[in-house]
This record gives C-alpha cells, structure tokens and sequence, in this order.
C-alpha cells in the first residue's frame, strides 16, 4: 500500500514538473511579443487563459506589472500636477499668482525622489528572489530593462532636476515682485526701470531657461516610452 502511495505521488510530482518547459515557453513568447517588441511599456493584465498558461511564472510577470502601476501612480501624484501648474503659467501674473504653490510642490519635490528610488530598490529586490533557468532569465532581463530600470532611470533624472526648477521659477516670481512699481507687466511682458534690474532678471532667466528646456526634454522621453 504504501508503496503504492508513493508511485502515485512520485507520478503526480512528475505530471507537475512536465508542465514547467510549456509554461516557460509560453511565458517568454508573451514577453517577447507583448513587450520587449511592443510600443511603449504598456503592461496588461494577464487573462485567466495566460494564467493558466504562465503557472508559476505569473509571479515573474506581477513583479514588473506591480512597479509599472506604482509608478504610474506616483507620477499621478507628483509629475502631472506640476506640469498642468506650469502650463498654467501663461502670463506674469500668472507666474506671481501661482508662487505660493510653486513653492509647496519644490518643498515637496526631494521626497518624490526618494520615493522613485526606493520603489526601484524594492522592486530590483523582488526581481534577484525570483528563480528562473537561464533561457527565461535572458528574455525576461530584456523585458525588465524596458519596462522597469529605463522608466525608473528616466523619472529619477526628472526627480532630479525638477527641485532645481521649482527652485528657479519662485525665485523669478520672487524677483519680479520684489520690483514693484518699478517694472511693468504686460502680459508675457516686463519693462524694468533701469539696466540693473534687467541684468539681474536676464541672469536668473539664463539659468532657469536650460533648467526648464531639460526637465520638458526628458518628460517628453518619458511619456514616449510610456506610449
């Protein structure tokens, strides 16, 4: 009897492990199509069928598509606020209007930062646990590189600079105010009262300018990829 209990089990251990090759195929086919060849960094829900499909390797796909949620939503939070802010500044009134929350979003800004780094770090965690034979390690490297360490390479660099433009664009707002009577809003126009107060306006402007052509260059990066 109990002889023939362990047949069974040994043969019930055996039709598990037959499953495996099939399931890593088609998990590597999956990565392949859908995401290393594929526009963007779009990371679907798997359907019931490709569940059952994957098995165990589910757990592989949960850790690249839990940091891409995440981070969408970090970005959500912090990114999309600060531009449609900044967007918002289409006059110099605007830009003094809108200071005091300028200033509450670069106060906050480092934080965002750490925050992007350590979901990186708690994600490149989960990504050395995981137990994989080396054809699906290969793909699946591609795969994460794609749609985890680019994304997060590119939103720590945005995080990066962004405190230094915040920075900037209060000290502008600050600088502007601080004129008074001296100088004359029109619109997107100033005129100051003398050459010193220009020269020093146009010194804050040469940094800033840059600072700000940077941040939207790797936005646009970003929201490409993202595609």
């Amino acid at each position: 009897m109990i002889t023939s209990l362990l047949l069974v089990l040994v043969t019930a251990i055996a039709g598990c492990g037959d499953k495996e090759p099939a399931q890593r195929k088609a998990f590597i086919d999956f990565l392949q199509a859908q995401i290393i060849t594929a526009q963007g960094t779009n990371l679907p829900a798997l359907t019931q069928d490709q569940k059952t499909a994957f098995g165990k390797y589910i757990k592989d796909y949960a850790v690249m598509r839990d940091f891409h949620q995440k981070m969408e939503t970090e970005l959500n939070s912090s990114l999309v606020p600060v531009f449609s802010s900044m967007n918002a500044l289409t006059s110099v009134n605007a830009l003094l209007q809108q200071r005091d929350e300028l200033q509450k979003m670069a106060d906050k800004s480092p934080r965002w930062l750490e925050e992007t780094k350590l979901l990186q770090v708690q994600t490149d965690a989960q990504r050395e646990g995981l137990k994989q034979p080396e054809d699906l390690k290969k793909t699946y490297d591609q795969a994460y590189n794609k749609v985890v360490s680019q994304p997060s390479a590119a939103a720590e660099q945005i995080f990066t600079l962004l405190p230094e433009v915040l920075k900037n664009i209060v000290v502008k707002a600050d600088f502007i105010k601080s004129q008074g009577k001296t100088v004359t809003i029109s619109g997107n126009t100033l005129q100051f009262a003398n050459q010193a107060q220009l020269d020093k306006y146009n010194a804050i402007q040469k940094k800033l300018l840059p600072l700000n052509a940077q941040l939207m260059a790797l936005s646009r990066e970003l929201h490409r990829a993202a595609e």
